[in-house]
């Protein structure tokens, strides 16, 4: 019998209900239809342009970010090259899975284990359990938990953002949630397992940077491309200064308005917090180390990480292959910033010294 699998409801021209967790706009209901007009990206996560109505009855274009565990060739990722598609299957043991009142317990399972383990549960894991309909459902919960993840860390990284929202990253417009209808009926404490997060963002007319070598015919003066880039290298960098590392920072994750010219950083669903980097730190005991020091500590792995050169290096090479003209784009030097901090810091000890010694 061949397999069954759910069809995306997420199609030009339908509409979806969505429910306004938070609202960053005075102009958006409580609750809103969105009408998809164009499906941007079915990856980690469901990108969509969507039409909305606002208060007063005018349509604005927007992005719907949905965080949907169904759909996703990367989200569904497994071994081998290969995406785990959702089948009713799947879906059938989920819901026997959370009806039994199991989710609670997996998710403490999965927490603790990411806890104690260098690296994060991954829900392919599961499919080699001996039995097969057991370790399915705990595929696709532990997708949901990733979702949840996903939306958890993207919505924060917006929020530290605030004041960068319209320069460096987009402007939230909501969080939103969407209510997905399961097979069977479920009791009310389930409801949370079939509620899909998502985020509305504005949109903004322009390309993706990964496309800008693309562009024909091809400029006869590289310093506008050059001048481009170095925006895009020097916005994750700022980023990067505000305490926030992008673990998924690349050209395709760079957009750039077509009127200003300037580009906008998007994907910021896979970050990592310097304050809660600095507290597992301080749990682990590396403090008690002799000369270590947490503000070192992050921008050496900013540094390790390097997002402003995960997009400008990527670009340069592009623009290279298509041009034969190699781009220079400057990159924040590490190093000095990082014997900056400790200069800065011993002078400052020094003269704690000499203040409590006077």
């Amino acid at each position: 019998m061949a397999t069954a699998f759910n069809p995306t409801p997420y199609q030009e021209g339908e509409s979806l209900v969505l429910h306004v967790c938070e609202s960053y706009s005075r102009n958006l209901p409580s609750r809103l239809t969105a009408t998809i007009s164009e499906v941007l990206s079915e990856t980690m996560s469901v990108v969509l342009a969507v039409t909305i109505q606002t208060r007063h009855g005018s349509s604005i274009r927007c992005v719907l970010k949905l965080y949907d565990r169904r759909f996703g060739s990367c989200l569904r990722y497994v071994l081998d090259k290969r995406t785990a598609p959702h089948t009713r299957e799947s879906e059938a043991v989920f819901e026997a899975f959370v009806r039994r009142g199991m989710m609670p317990g997996f998710l403490r399972y999965v927490r603790d284990r990411n806890e104690t383990e260098d690296y994060a549960v991954a829900a392919w894991e599961f499919l080699d359990e001996p039995n097969h309909a057991d370790g399915l459902a705990k595929y696709e919960a532990t997708l949901w938990r990733d979702c949840i993840e996903h939306f958890e860390c993207e919505t924060k990284a917006y929020s530290r953002l605030a004041d960068c929202q319209g320069r460096l990253v987009p402007r939230v417009l909501a969080h939103v949630s969407l209510s997905t209808t399961p097979l069977a009926p479920m009791p009310p404490e389930a409801a949370p397992y079939f509620e899909v997060k998502g985020i509305l963002l504005e949109c903004i007319d322009g390309f993706c940077l990964e496309d800008l070598t693309r562009a024909t015919p091809l400029p006869r003066n590289l310093k506008t491309w050059q001048q481009l880039i170095q925006s895009a290298a020097d916005a994750a960098h700022e980023i990067n200064q505000r305490g926030i590392i992008m673990d998924d920072c690349a050209p395709r994750n760079v957009v750039v308005d077509e009127q200003s010219h300037t580009p906008r950083i998007i994907d910021l669903a896979q970050c990592r917090f310097k304050d809660e980097l600095v507290a597992q730190w301080y749990k682990r005991e590396w403090h008690e180390e002799e000369g270590w020091d947490p503000d070192v500590e992050y921008w050496e792995q900013a540094m390790s990480t390097h997002n402003p050169g995960a997009i400008g290096a990527v670009m340069v090479t592009l623009v290279q292959k298509k041009t034969g003209v190699k781009l220079p784009i400057t990159y924040p030097d590490y190093r000095a910033m990082i014997a900056g901090i400790r200069r800065r810091k011993a002078e400052a000890a020094v003269a704690g010294v000499a203040k409590s010694t006077a």
